[in-house]
C-alpha cells in the first residue's frame, strides 16, 4: 500500500510538469522573420503570447511539442492506480468517492459495492470493542468515585457507533412505519433504528416518552381494552386523576362526652 501511495504522489508530479508543457508548448519556428534588437544586432528573444504574428519565409514553418497523448497517459495511470488502492485497501471506489453514482444500477448495488468496506470498519471496531467497554466502565467508576452517582455494581455499556457510508432515510423510514404499524417492530425498536439511520434523535427514552404523551388512539385502545383510567394514565405519562370527592374529618368522641 505504500508503494502504491509513493507512485501516485509520483505519478500526480509527473502530470502536473505534463500539465505545464501541454498548456504552455514548446514552439520551434523555422524561417521566420525576427526582429533585431539595433544595439547587439541580435534577434530579439521571442514570446509566445496571445495576438503575436510571425512573419515567415516561403519555406518557414511552425513546429509545437505536443504533450497532451502523454498527459492523458498519466491520468489513466492515476485512475488505475486508485482502483488498485481501493481494492488493496478494502476502501472500494464508492468509499474513495471516485464511483460514478450515475453507473449504479441500483441502490442494492451500491450496498454490493461497500462491502468490503463494512467489513473493513467492522474488524476494526471489533478490535477495540473490548477497550471502549473498559473505557466506559471506568467512566461510572469515576462518576460513582466522585459521588455524582450512587455506589453500586457498574453497568454493562456499549458504543453504538451510527452508519459510516449514506443511507436511504426514506427507505428506513418506510420499513420502520410498515414494520410498527404491523406490531413486527417495537416502538423502542422502531425509534432506535431511525436514531441509527441519522434521524435527530438525541434519547431514545425522551423521544418515546414525547410519542406517547400525543399517542390518544393508542390510549383509547388500551382503555377499551383494559377499562382502567390508571394505567391509560400511567401510558400518557399523566399524574394520577383527582377522585374528586374531598376528604371530611371524623371527630371521634371522647370518653366523658355525654349524650342527651
Amino acid at each position: 500500500m505504500l508503494q502504491l501511495l509513493d507512485e501516485l504522489a509520483a505519478t500526480d508530479t509527473d502530470s502536473a510538469s505534463a500539465s505545464a508543457t501541454t498548456g504552455t508548448p514548446i514552439v520551434a519556428l523555422a524561417g521566420a522573420r525576427l526582429p533585431i534588437d539595433r544595439s547587439t544586432g541580435q534577434p530579439m528573444p521571442v514570446r509566445v503570447e496571445a495576438g503575436t504574428v510571425w512573419q515567415l519565409a516561403d519555406n518557414g514553418r511552425m513546429d509545437t511539442l505536443d504533450t497532451s497523448a502523454q498527459l492523458a497517459e498519466l491520468r489513466q495511470r492515476i485512475d488505475h492506480l486508485l482502483d488498485r488502492l481501493a481494492s488493496n485497501t478494502r476502501l472500494t471506489t464508492a468509499g474513495l468517492g471516485t464511483l460514478d453514482v450515475a453507473k449504479v444500477p441500483s441502490g442494492y448495488a451500491l450496498q454490493l459495492a461497500l462491502g468490503p468496506l463494512d467489513s473493513l470498519v467492522g474488524a476494526m471496531r471489533l478490535a477495540r470493542d473490548h477497550k471502549y467497554r473498559l473505557l466506559l466502565r471506568m467512566v461510572q467508576r469515576l462518576h460513582q468515585a466522585g459521588q455524582v452517582w450512587p455506589a453500586g455494581e457498574s453497568l454493562p455499556a456499549r458504543l453504538a457507533w451510527g452508519a459510516h457510508t449514506s443511507t436511504d432515510r426514506t427507505t428506513v423510514l418506510a420499513d420502520v412505519t410498515v414494520g410498527y404499524e404491523a406490531g413486527v417492530f417495537s416502538l423502542e425498536t422502531a425509534v432506535r433504528m431511525l436514531q441509527e439511520a441519522g434521524y435527530p434523535i438525541e434519547d431514545v427514552a425522551e423521544e418515546i416518552e414525547r410519542i406517547q404523551k400525543r399517542a390518544f388512539d393508542q390510549a383509547a385502545r388500551l382503555a377499551d381494552a383494559t377499562g382502567d383510567n390508571g394505567a391509560v394514565r400511567e401510558y400518557l405519562r399523566l399524574s394520577p386523576a383527582d377522585p374528586g370527592v374531598a376528604s371530611v374529618p371524623l371527630i371521634h368522641p371522647t370518653p366523658d362526652a355525654s349524650v342527651s
